[in-house]
């Protein structure tokens, strides 16, 4: 299991300051970090891929979003706009492309949405790449319908859960690993900061460190990810390196 972290956190500066993003996050210790295709785009992969290189960093995955109807009511557009990150990632050390929808309001056909992503997930996997659905809370909602939909009848699917959203949700993290392994290569790390939909530094919240990497350890491939995701607060590398730190220190002492 790899450490990582994700350039959310600094919006479209890693467009506008590509190299000095990707030099400070090399310097937090961590091994890897994901971009988000929303704000890189798609078009620059060398350039990238050889900033990666000259800072020791790996892109651990590349993300990219949409709205869950758009599986139904554009679904072309969608999957293409998926597969042009498929295409970036799949010659990289770490094929994954990390997919998240937006919440749904109203009534949807979930089994329907579920099956249209498994065509592009298949699709993915036949280039040699992971499609990992990243979730929000919303998934886990109505006794977890929307996640049960793709479980079922995504097989291609793998899942980058992001344990606080699960755990926003209503539901133990690592019960759901537990429900969709080995389809689990890439997670989302953040630290609840108590009920509700609150997140901080982590180590400052209500997370069981010690009990989750432990946990993780035993589930993640010696290729999968774990991914710290600030998206919120001071866009400030200190925060990276401190949660580096922290998860170290966790995975070493226990404390």
């Amino acid at each position: 299991m790899k450490l990582g972290c994700h350039a959310v956190l600094f919006r479209e500066r890693i467009k506008t300051e590509t190299e000095a993003i990707i030099r400070g996050l090399a310097e937090t210790g961590f091994q890897g970090v994901e971009i988000g295709s929303r704000f890189f785009g798609t078009g620059e992969k060398q350039e990238l891929l050889g900033l990666l290189g000259r800072y020791h960093l790996e892109l651990s995955g590349m993300h990219v979003g949409g709205e869950l109807r758009d599986w139904i009511d554009k679904e072309e557009a969608i999957s293409a706009k998926v597969l042009a990150v498929a295409e970036f990632v799949k010659d990289t050390a770490n094929p994954n492309v990390v997919l998240s929808g937006s919440r749904i309001a109203g009534p949807a056909d979930l089994r329907a949405i579920a099956q249209n992503i498994e065509k592009v997930a298949g699709q993915c996997l036949r280039m040699g790449v992971r499609l990992n659905y990243h979730n929000h809370d919303w998934e886990f909602a109505a006794e977890a319908a929307l996640f049960k939909a793709l479980a079922a009848n995504a097989p291609s699917l793998y899942f980058g859960l992001d344990l606080g959203w699960v755990w926003a949700g209503g539901f133990d993290p690592m019960a759901i690993v537990s429900e969709v392994v080995p389809r689990v290569a890439y997670v989302h790390l953040r630290d609840p900061k108590g009920p509700g939909k609150e997140f901080v530094n982590l180590g400052e919240g209500v997370f069981d460190f010690s009990k989750l990497m432990s946990g993780l350890k035993t589930v993640l491939p010696e290729d999968g990810w774990a991914v710290v995701e600030y998206e919120e607060g001071e866009p400030d590398f200190g925060r990276y390196a401190r949660a580096k730190a922290f998860l170290d220190r966790v995975m070493e002492t226990g404390l």
